[in-house]
């Protein structure tokens, strides 16, 4: 791995841990990485013993010190950013923003913290961005904390990303994100709550007050409403607009704008009646169909192999996994949906010189794949003039 520092020839060995800049519901990996170390003369492969370079130190045999820094230290913090830097030829901008989720940057803070032995990693790592990151401090307007519960909503609780975003820190979005959330109730929702979700949807949507969800679902999907999440989050007070958005999810059946046309199948024999017959003369070819993917396309649904691939990649999307093994291959959309994954993925190798993107979580990897798909699928509309279905997801038109 290019940009690794130098620790990492000598046997340490990078874990998945959790503290407080790391959690495996948030998803989120600290630019320091976490090592268990070997000895100082141990070789690779020998006993390794619990210390934690990053939250501790193993630099030197000096009492850990906290608190304040001095001038000093950020001196000599600044200095060894710069020279880190220089050797790499990378610029300090790019080191502040792009280490906590760049493969290449990884370790960086941990070697940068060798020069202060009496300091932890974690704590060289926080001092050095507020010196030398220009992120946003102090009170959180209601913008702010408006969009920060935004890009939760849309994309999880991906941290660096959001942090570029809104120009705060990956800590101080995902701490704040915390606090408001404290106040909402999770799990499972009672029959009340429900019932009482239901109505502020009919209301908002000014529809009949016993108009059918799955219905009014089609509706906004159809019609592109954009449902105030944040509003009926407020009246149901004890609810996240998260998770309102994931309530209607689930009670509509709908994902993406395709859903409604090409709905998840449960019998595998049944999948010619989920469709409908947008051209005539695509009947003899509907009836032979074999698979619902095939139905799909000989009905007009999707307009061929790459649409298809389209509809996985939204589904692995928006999925917010790290792993294959995370992913309900079968619950898919698509059939043979991990075969397609893989050959998605080799294709995508054979056109692409930045293996970096391979290092990303899964849904993260789809979602950049997706980008570059329906990039062209635009491109091809205006060139061509061809009419391909939107591969937007409900998340990018909500709010």
């Amino acid at each position: 791995m290019s940009g690794e520092d130098s620790s990492s020839n000598n046997g340490d060995i990078v874990i998945e841990a959790a503290d407080e800049l790391s959690s495996q519901q948030d998803h989120y990996q600290d630019p320091g990485n976490i090592y268990y170390a070997l000895t100082p003369d141990a070789a690779p492969g020998e006993q390794l013993h619990d210390t934690n370079k990053w939250k501790k130190t193993s630099f030197g045999n000096e009492k850990l010190r906290t608190g304040k820094f001095t001038k000093e230290e950020s001196d000599i913090i600044r200095q060894a950013v710069e020279e880190y830097c220089s050797v790499r030829n990378i610029s300090v901008a790019r080191l502040c923003s792009e280490c906590d989720h760049r493969p290449e940057l990884k370790g960086a803070w941990t070697q940068i913290a060798k020069s202060l032995p009496h300091r932890s990693v974690q704590s060289v790592y926080r001092h050095g961005l507020r010196q030398l990151h220009p992120f946003k401090r102090g009170a959180w307007s209601l913008e702010e904390r408006e969009l920060l519960l935004d890009m939760v909503t849309r994309i999880g609780k991906k941290w660096s990303v959001i942090s570029a975003k809104i120009n705060r820190s990956a800590d101080s979005c995902r701490d704040k994100y915390r606090e408001m959330d404290e106040t909402f109730v999770k799990g499972r929702w009672k029959d009340e709550e429900t019932e009482r979700f239901k109505k502020l949807i009919r209301e908002h949507l000014q529809a009949d007050p016993d108009a059918d969800i799955k219905e009014l679902g089609k509706m906004v999907e159809q019609e592109g409403i954009k449902i105030a999440w944040s509003v009926i989050s407020k009246c149901m007070v004890n609810r996240s607009r998260l998770s309102c958005f994931k309530k209607w999810q689930k009670m509509t059946g709908i994902y993406s704008p395709s859903d409604q046309d090409f709905a998840p199948v449960a019998d595998h024999h049944d999948y010619h009646k989920m469709v409908s017959i947008k051209d005539e003369k695509n009947e003899p070819a509907l009836a032979a169909a074999t698979t619902a993917s095939a139905a799909a396309i000989a009905a007009g649904i999707v307009n061929s192999e790459s649409d298809l691939d389209v509809i996985l990649l939204s589904d692995l999307a928006e999925s917010n996994v790290s792993r294959s093994s995370e992913v309900d291959w079968d619950s898919l959309r698509v059939e043979n949906a991990q075969e397609r994954w893989q050959m998605i993925i080799e294709e995508f190798q054979s056109n692409t010189t930045d293996d970096s993107v391979l290092a990303m979580a899964l849904s993260e990897i789809a979602q950049h794949i997706l980008d570059q798909k329906t990039s062209a699928q635009r491109a091809a509309e205006t060139v061509e003039a061809v009419d391909l279905p939107a591969p937007e997801s409900l998340h990018h038109r909500e709010g």
